[in-house]
């Protein structure tokens, strides 16, 4: 059975010191290296520079189909003008202006390794709130060395640090289930996010085994576990996501702040489970037996449908522009027409949609969307778009961002015209 999931998407450690002479994973040829003494910050941007730092390598590995498209989301968090870049044993702080890493967060345990075949990975550490200040929530898998008759184990240390200055602040170390201790288990581990005091991580393996943990982010201890559950998201105090039951997979919704089950869903293939903003759950699979595909927008609370987007968004994916908008982009069964749509990121009803014929425009490719904007591109080349209202921007952005903030967006692009990489733009005016 293979499962695709959206992980939607920070332990005493070592952190290191900035170091504006060290490129992450080296610089494009094109990049700027010299730091912009009045860094614009918009919201949202509607212009990018031209040039990019490469970011580091490995953040495209698995998450690229055939034709170079993006399935799933890149490691990165953004806070102001960092990059946040998530791997299983460290995470580094890399500036957004110039790609250079400005410091590194490691586990204070024994980090686990590759090798035989082994590949472990990790999700994009998580902005959190605590007692209302930001903090930066990273797990990393590690290694419990056993003394005398006690066993080694694996374990996930969570980790907080200030997102200002990557330092870490704490740590606790939770132990894992005895399937995380089987031989050549590649493990991958994910902060969710947080619904108040409580903080949401995942550790998986290759989407046949998970577990689940809250962690009170006052307290710094363990609150719940659930065993045999991966959160992808968090909406309406539900951590949403998936479950095995006897070999089956679900989409399934968890209280946040005790971990006590509330729903599961109907068992699906190929699914992506992930909260869609504050109201929505996207639920995209393909039926058993028929396999066909089809997207819904479900109800955190109960799991059941809450809005059928347009039949023609049956092979699409959608994306919340943590505002007041969710912008869907696809092809409908047995089509390669592209479609485009925006809905109310309340309600789900259906805002815009292209192509529109009469108007004679075309649907573009949604790259992502931020605070009332969705970015994109045609074969003319990048758009930006209203997203509450569907309307072309003056001005091309000059590159599609497939994630974005106020500084800096991140773009695929070709190096040397070979290798498709992940670069990092700067937000310009």
């Amino acid at each position: 059975m293979l499962v695709a999931v959206t992980l939607v998407g920070s332990m005493l450690a070592a952190c290191g010191s900035a170091d504006s002479s060290q490129p992450a994973g080296g610089v494009s040829p094109a990049a700027s290296t010299s730091a912009a003494t009045s860094r614009p910050v918009d919201d949202p941007p509607a212009k990018f520079a031209t040039t990019g730092a490469q970011m580091p390598d490995g953040l495209l590995a698995d998450i690229l189909d055939l034709e170079n498209r993006l399935v799933g989301p890149p490691a990165v968090t953004l806070y102001g003008g960092t990059a946040y870049v998530g791997a299983f044993d460290h995470v580094q702080a890399i500036d957004t202006t110039n790609g250079h890493v400005k410091a590194t967060i490691e586990p204070a345990g024994k980090a686990l390794v590759d090798g035989d075949g082994t590949k472990h990975k990790a999700g994009a550490p998580a902005i959190v709130a605590i007692s209302d200040k930001p903090a930066l929530l990273t797990p990393f898998p590690v290694d419990q060395s056993g003394t005398g008759t006690q066993a080694s184990h694996k374990a996930v240390e969570i980790t907080v640090s200030d997102p200002d200055t990557a330092k870490v602040q704490w740590q606790v170390t939770l132990r894992l289930p005895e399937w995380a201790d089987e031989p050549n288990v590649e493990l991958t581990a994910t902060a969710v996010g947080a619904n108040g005091s409580t903080g949401v991580v995942t550790v998986s393996n290759d989407n046949s085994h998970a577990v689940t943990y809250g962690i009170d982010l006052t307290a710094h201890r363990q609150t719940w576990v659930q065993d045999g559950f991966a959160a992808t998201g968090i909406a309406e105090g539900m951590a949403v996501g998936w479950s095995t039951e006897h070999y089956e997979v679900h989409a399934a919704g968890h209280d946040a702040a005790s971990g006590a089950p509330r729903w599961q869903g109907q068992s699906m293939v190929s699914q992506t489970v992930s909260a869609l903003g504050p109201h929505f759950v996207l639920l995209k699979g393909r039926a058993w037996g028929s396999e066909k595909p089809y997207l819904q927008l479900l109800d955190p609370t109960t799991g059941k449908t809450k809005q059928q987007p347009p039949s023609q968004l049956s092979k699409g994916t959608c994306v919340y522009d943590e505002k007041s908008a969710i912008v869907c982009g696809g092809t409908g069964a047995g089509t390669d027409t592209a479609t485009t749509f925006g809905l109310d990121a309340t309600t789900g009803k259906t805002l815009w949609q292209l192509p529109d014929k009469q108007a004679d425009r075309i649907a573009p490719e949604i790259t992502t969307a931020w605070h009332g904007m969705a970015y994109g591109k045609t074969a003319k080349g990048p758009l930006a778009l209203d997203a509450r209202t569907g309307q072309d921007l003056p001005t091309s952005p000059q590159i599609a961002p497939v994630l974005v903030n106020g500084s800096a967006g991140l773009a695929l692009a070709k190096v040397d015209g070979v290798n498709t990489t992940l670069l990092v733009y700067p937000a310009i005016r």
